[in-house]
Order: structure tokens, then C-alpha cells, then sequence
């Protein structure tokens, strides 16, 4: 997937309704500096994002927001605790609404989206796309960590085996204080 390239910032509060009776086509960057949630569950974010949003309606009248955006981060690596890159690509499909009655009224192919009075933060709603597709557990493809730095199976018996018990001492007075 890919967005055509553009530097133009997206505008950040927007009425999503002018935008639908339009069928308003905006395609722009999201500044990384305005993420504040997103830089906090990364390492680092790796440029401007990416967006492509199509405003309009569906068959049954719905206003709906169709789009994708691409982001490149840094995430910790789970087995070597480095920085490692990743690409983030979403395609997603938004019903506007302005209560949570209304959203679950909607298709399940729409996800709803709390429109509050007469503004729809877009760049909040776009940074929730993103940190919904970042992965749950990120680690790097190739082994970064070598496997004789983890023990298991007979391994593991061994080194528990070769590990002194703190309460064998307790034992120990327990059972000389036993003896008559």
C-alpha cells in the first residue's frame, strides 16, 4: 500500500459534515510532533505520517470516511530490548456520528467515530488508527538474542538443582529445634 507523497498538513480540527457534502478527497502529513500519545508507546517516530481520507456517504446515507495512512517507528525490541523499525500501514473505514447510540446503529463495516458538535479532531482519530495497528509484542525477525542465554528443558533442571535453596536453612533449624 502506498500514499502518494504530499507536504501539505492535514488540517487538524475539521466538520465532518462540510467534508461529506463535498465528498471531500484530502490527502496530507500529520506532523509526528502533534502525537503526543503515539511518541509516548514508541521509541521514536521516523518522520511525518501519511494520510489519504475520502469523505462521503455510503448506500444507506451513512457519512463515512474511507482511507489509509502509512507511518514508519522505532519499537523496543521484547527479546533484545534494542530499537527496532517498523512499518505501519492502516486501511480503515469510519462512520460519523455524534452520540454512541448512533455508532452502534451502524454497519459493522463502519467503526464509529464521536463527532462533538461542530468539530472532529482528525489528527486524534488518526493517531487511534495508528496505535491500534502497532503490533502487541514487537521483536526482530532475525535472532537477536542467542538461544545459550535461555535455558530450558534438562537445562533448567540442572540449574535449579545447582541453585542453593534459601530455606534449607529454615529446614535445618526447624529440624534441630525438633531433636529433645
Amino acid at each position: 500500500m502506498s500514499i502518494p507523497p504530499s507536504t501539505a498538513a492535514l488540517p487538524k480540527i475539521v466538520d465532518a459534515r462540510k467534508l461529506v457534502q463535498r465528498e471531500q478527497h484530502l490527502v496530507g502529513i500529520l506532523p509526528h510532533g502533534s502525537l503526543g500519545r503515539l511518541s509516548a508507546a514508541v521509541e521514536s517516530i521516523d518522520g511525518d505520517v501519511r494520510a489519504d481520507l475520502q469523505f462521503g456517504r455510503d448506500l444507506q446515507r451513512h457519512l463515512t470516511v474511507s482511507g489509509k495512512l502509512q507511518c514508519s517507528v522505532q519499537l523496543q525490541c521484547q527479546r533484545c530490548l534494542q530499537p527496532m523499525p517498523e512499518q505501519v500501514e492502516a486501511e480503515f473505514r469510519w462512520g460519523i456520528v455524534w452520540s454512541e447510540e448512533q455508532g452502534k446503529a451502524l454497519p459493522k463495516d463502519l467503526d464509529p467515530v464521536v463527532q462533538d458538535g461542530d468539530e472532529l479532531n482528525l489528527y486524534q482519530i488518526l493517531e487511534d488508527e495508528i496505535l491500534l495497528n502497532l503490533p502487541m509484542v514487537a521483536y526482530h525477525e532475525q535472532e537477536c538474542v542467542a538461544r545459550d542465554r535461555f535455558q530450558f528443558g534438562a537445562d533448567a533442571d540442572k540449574a535449579d538443582e545447582q541453585r542453593e535453596n534459601p530455606f534449607k536453612v529454615l529446614e535445618q533449624l526447624k529440624g534441630s529445634s525438633n531433636k529433645p
